[in-house]
């Protein structure tokens, strides 16, 4: 079995990359923030190779989320079941769309993500731990959520209450 590894990046600049991201959209002091409306239609303004696509539950199996890349293209595609509960605010599922938004961002066209066979990983390298670090500061703003509650955090930013607590 194989794994993927990224150039090395702390928490602290994927967490400047979120809020870079949530900066340029005019949402740095949101608590809520788009992701849908950011892989839908702000992602499809700012590059004219990206696609987002709804892919139905029979073609992507167990896979809720999935950032491709073929030549210069490249394509977030959502499982339509997980799309319908993000559409609905369901927070596990904004946090997928969020995951998969970080996939595309760090990963989708770094020349050095390569395929890794064998031996340990670094977390630092680890392209689904970034991803899941990118959902995180993404969705939960640090600066804005300190001395919350986890259910404040949950009602605030449309996340699940695991992302909150942690």
């Amino acid at each position: 079995m194989h794994n993927f590894k990224a150039l090395p990046m702390r928490r602290v600049e994927i967490r400047e990359l979120a809020f870079d991201l949530r900066r340029q959209l005019g949402a740095a002091n949101c608590m809520w923030f788009p992701i849908l409306e950011v892989v839908e239609q702000v992602f499809t303004r700012m590059d004219l190779e990206y696609f987002f696509q709804v892919v139905e539950k029979d073609e992507m199996g167990s896979s809720h989320g999935l950032t491709e890349r073929d030549g210069n293209s490249v394509t977030i595609k959502i499982r339509d079941d997980i799309y319908e509960r993000a559409y609905r605010e369901e927070g596990r599922d904004r946090g997928t769309v969020a995951h998969e938004a970080g996939h595309y961002l760090m990963h989708a066209r770094c020349p050095s993500l390569h395929r890794h066979f064998g031996g340990e990983i670094k977390t630092c390298e680890d392209p689904e731990w970034q991803a899941k670090c990118f959902q995180g500061e993404l969705l939960i703003p640090r600066e804005l959520v300190q001395g919350m509650s986890a259910d404040q955090i949950v009602k605030q930013c449309g996340v699940s209450l695991e992302a909150a607590q942690y």
